[in-house]
């Protein structure tokens, strides 16, 4: 009787740990490790993405736009009273619906569609007729994501470059929780009137070609739980059980022992 009481604790103690645990493929990014070869012998591989793509200047957008020229007085542009600005966001440029942006001198000028080279271009033959060799320079500014769900650290981040992938995005969330389904991430983007909902595998390598590896402006990152912790998992008190178990199995034992002996 005492021996199968026993082996019936055993089997549960085996069952506890094994579901205590989060399996390691469930947290791994992108991979296509092929466990059957050695780690030297894996294939690299590599990926071609359009950048450009994703680097044109849209509606919505912020810009920081600042321009230098030859002229001995002061221009319209970056003047700030005398003092100085710690928020950009008082002297950014934003690009309205229409592509525009409205500047001194030159009113509204689209610059929608174009690189920020090819915008900085075409302000500086704008303003060559009232400044002596205007250079300008462009930056965005004030583009912000938000991360929410299981990672670590949800919010809203700002940041000022355009190209910021998806998985830099969750690195400012401080990566995804062991209870976080990198299976099944959704995107949400709005485009002019237009919401799309996209869910996401990053396990998997397609996502590094996809039109939605890089992340937008005000694009929404949703990081769905794993069923366990659905079904409150996470929270169960691993260590007092283990703890009874490992209790009963010393008393058992030595309660079977004595019974041996006697």
């Amino acid at each position: 009787m005492q021996n199968n009481v026993l082996k019936f604790i055993y089997i549960l103690l085996f069952m506890v740990l094994a579901s205590s645990c989060a399996p390691t493929k469930k947290a791994a990014y992108v991979s296509n490790f092929d466990e059957s070869k050695e780690f030297d012998n894996q294939a690299d591989q590599k990926y071609f993405i359009d950048e450009l793509a994703d680097n044109l200047i849209r509606p919505g957008d912020e810009l920081y736009i600042s321009v230098t020229s030859s002229d001995e007085g002061p221009t319209n542009f970056n003047r700030t009273d005398g003092q100085r600005v710690y928020d950009v966001e008082l002297i950014s440029h934003y690009v309205d619906n229409d592509g525009t942006v409205k500047l001194p001198y030159i009113g509204k000028i689209k610059v929608t569609e174009n690189t920020l080279q090819e915008a900085e271009i075409l302000i500086e033959e704008e303003l060559s007729q009232f400044l002596y060799f205007p250079s300008v320079s462009i930056k965005f500014v004030n583009n912000r994501i938000t991360v929410l769900g299981e990672v670590r650290d949800p919010g809203v981040y700002f940041y000022n470059y355009k190209n910021l992938n998806i998985y830099q995005a969750i690195g400012y969330a401080s990566d995804i929780t062991e209870f976080g389904n990198r299976k099944n991430v959704v995107l949400v983007r709005k485009d002019d009137n237009e919401i799309s909902k996209k869910y996401l595998d990053l396990t998997r390598d397609e996502i590094l070609t996809s039109e939605w590896f890089y992340v937008k402006s005000n694009d929404i990152i949703y990081v769905e739980p794993l069923k366990r912790k659905k079904w409150g998992i996470q929270t169960f008190p691993y260590d007092l059980l283990i703890s009874g178990i490992s209790t009963t199995l010393v008393i058992l034992s030595f309660l079977n022992s004595n019974g041996r002996g006697i």
